[in-house]
């Protein structure tokens, strides 16, 4: 019995430790993050959501020196009220290993306070040429007339 059980034990800690050597690339969605652009980010310029011009949004690829990339979707409010946010990127990639894949992420509803600035980050891919996104940001409701979006590739 003692055996049988040692057996299992071991069988089900190298099923885990497999699944460890071959997961998917990192990712921070579904958590909003703060977020400091520098010379790694290209971004679209920033754009106001439709239900207001203090919650202004845009969509970010971020690459290191070893050509890994992500997509962000930031998002900041300059007004004197808290919104309430949602995001979704999608992220279509070109050349390297992951070449025609489509990759979707989803930031958790939040709550964005005044002066502040947040990033949705999609999963970073390695080696990967270029990366087309697109945005979508759900301000104060789940309903379309709610959404704006954004993209942007690099």
């Amino acid at each position: 019995m003692r055996r049988r059980l040692l057996g299992a034990f071991v069988a089900g800690a190298a099923a885990l430790g497999s699944g460890f050597a071959t997961a998917t690339p990192a990712t921070s969605a579904p958590f909003w993050q703060a977020v400091n652009t520098d010379s790694n980010w290209s971004c679209s310029d920033y754009k106001n959501h439709r239900l207001s011009h203090n919650i202004k949004f845009k969509t970010c690829i971020v690459r290191n020196s070893s050509n890994d990339a992500q997509a962000v979707l930031v998002v900041q409010n300059s007004g004197t009220k808290a919104a309430v946010i949602h995001g979704d990127i999608g992220q279509t990639l070109t050349g390297g290993a992951h070449d025609g894949f489509y990759y979707s992420a989803s930031c958790y509803e939040s709550t964005l306070n005044p002066g502040f600035t947040r990033g949705c980050f999609g999963s970073t891919f390695p080696g990967t040429t270029r990366i087309t996104a697109t945005s979508e940001l759900l301000m104060n409701g789940y309903d379309l007339d709610n959404r704006s979006t954004d993209s942007w590739y690099g």
